[in-house]
């Protein structure tokens, strides 16, 4: 099956649908426009060589997302950001909602894990963000990636140990969390001290001209996605805002 990476997609395109559809999921109130961007981004993610990583992502979130779904079915009438009408038990607005939390995971999910930290800081340098920013946003980029591997590594070393992790009651399951916690905060604390000497070893600096080696490049298919784009975030806030299409 192709990659996404085999699309030779934009890095500034990327940037451009995760914000884009962020924009349509939280302007939008109608499921089947949900339903869309999620159809869309599952797309995305089955084409991508990480596939199994953002699946096994979002099979994290599953109990974040029962969560939701109860809050927002019983407490919905208290939200700060949306007003509905009647009080007591709705389930169709808990629906919607964890239905909106999961296309936002999936969206963010496949974006992290489709987009590398060098295109990440080459995109955002070429559209105007300063590339110390632009640094920023990469190195956390490439950070979450870091620390989602050494997790897996110390949950899985300590399971071998004997560990359960998932037994008990909720206090005890996060009790029986400390020693895979623990571990990985010491991993990243070393990993940012290693990338801090690696950057002073190579006399990294953020002063004077930087010469660029990756020149992310406009294709007709680049430009096509940027103006499905732009339709589709237009559309959204003509509807949904300004109630004129």
């Amino acid at each position: 099956m192709s990659s996404l990476h085999a699309l030779t997609v934009d890095p500034r395109v990327k940037v451009a649908a995760f914000a884009a559809s962020m924009a349509v999921v939280f302007l939008c109130h109608d499921i089947y426009v949900l339903a869309a961007v999620f159809a869309t981004s599952l797309v995305v993610a089955v084409l991508s060589q990480e596939r199994a990583r953002i699946f096994k992502g979002l099979k994290v979130m599953l109990p974040a997302l029962v969560v939701a779904l109860i809050l927002w079915s019983t407490l919905y009438r208290f939200s700060l950001f949306y007003k509905y009408g009647g009080t007591g038990f709705n389930i169709y607005v808990g629906a919607f909602m964890a239905f909106r939390f999961l296309v936002i995971i999936t969206v963010s999910l496949t974006f992290i894990y489709t987009t590398t930290p060098r295109e990440l800081v080459a995109a955002l340098s070429s559209m105007g963000l300063p590339y110390r920013v632009s640094l920023i946003l990469g190195l956390s980029l490439r950070h979450v990636h870091t620390t989602s591997d050494e997790y897996r590594a110390i949950k899985e070393a300590q399971t071998s140990r004997g560990l359960e992790l998932d037994r008990g009651l909720l206090i005890t399951r996060i009790k029986n969390y400390i020693p895979v916690v623990l571990p990985l905060l010491v991993r990243s604390i070393e990993n940012a001290e290693r990338l801090v000497l690696a950057m002073e070893l190579r006399f990294f600096s953020l002063k004077g001209k930087r010469t660029k080696f990756f020149r992310p490049k406009m294709s007709g298919v680049d430009y096509a996605i940027l103006a499905a784009l732009a339709a589709a975030v237009a559309l959204t806030v003509l509807h949904y805002v300004f109630r004129v299409v």
